[in-house]
């Protein structure tokens, strides 16, 4: 199953939702529809997506997906923004990695390089990357990549708790610390068809605080459990 969180993304969702089934065939695409003001439910429905709706959020967005994986006893789910970056060509070299690992993500800066990522956007995500490695005691390079492929008992615990705000580095790092296999696997990324990332407003330099304030609530937590 492979799961879009969506908002505001009718001129690309149907794009997106089509040349995953062109790449998977058979395989059910759930678009996660969170707050949309335009027509993304019906372009995702038409292109011969499953349509969910959540209240807006893209964490949010997730856990209804996760959980209604779970109903459905979905073998795998992968995660796809539905802005048209991630290429659905991508996604059977994570899926294939599930052989090996529970979580596996896509990283944009490992092997081949797609897109030039902004250079104060890299470096950020660089520096996320380092401070969720150092606090979850395993390496990362791409910690904001919302492309992710996970086995049925991640996306089952995710379905019952999964941070209900923002959920990204810290993701990782609950996943390190909860024993789970977590791998990378080189992927080369688009640049956005259009629309306007989360990751590229004038708040991203906070966000990006936020988010390395979450990755030490996520350490604690597991240190605490264990």
């Amino acid at each position: 199953m492979v799961i879009l969180p969506a908002r505001d993304e009718g001129p690309r969702v149907g794009l997106v939702v089509s040349e995953i089934l062109r790449t998977l065939p058979g395989v059910e695409v759930v678009v996660v529809e969170n707050g949309s003001s335009d027509d993304t439910a019906h372009r995702a429905r038409q292109a011969g997506a499953t349509v969910l709706r959540s209240a807006p959020g893209y964490a949010l967005a997730l856990k209804l997906g996760f959980g209604y994986a779970e109903q459905q006893k979905a073998p795998w789910v992968a995660t796809v923004d539905a802005d048209g970056q991630h290429p659905a060509r991508e996604l059977p070299a994570l899926i294939a990695a599930l052989e090996q690992a529970d979580l596996v993500v896509g990283s944009r800066f490992l092997g081949v390089a797609g897109y030039r990522v902004p250079p104060t956007r890299r470096l950020a995500i660089r520096a996320l990357s380092a401070w969720a490695s150092l606090l979850g005691g395993h390496p990362f390079t791409d910690v904001t990549s919302g492309l992710r492929a996970m086995r049925p008992a991640v996306y089952q615990a995710f379905a019952a708790d999964y941070p209900p705000d923002v959920a990204d580095a810290n993701v990782l790092v609950r996943a390190v610390m909860a024993g789970w296999r977590v791998a990378e696997v080189p992927v080369a990324m688009r640049a956005r068809s259009g629309g306007r990332s989360m990751h590229d407003s004038p708040r991203s330099a906070l966000f990006a605080l936020r988010m390395a304030q979450l990755c030490v609530v996520e350490a604690g937590l597991s240190g605490a459990r264990a």
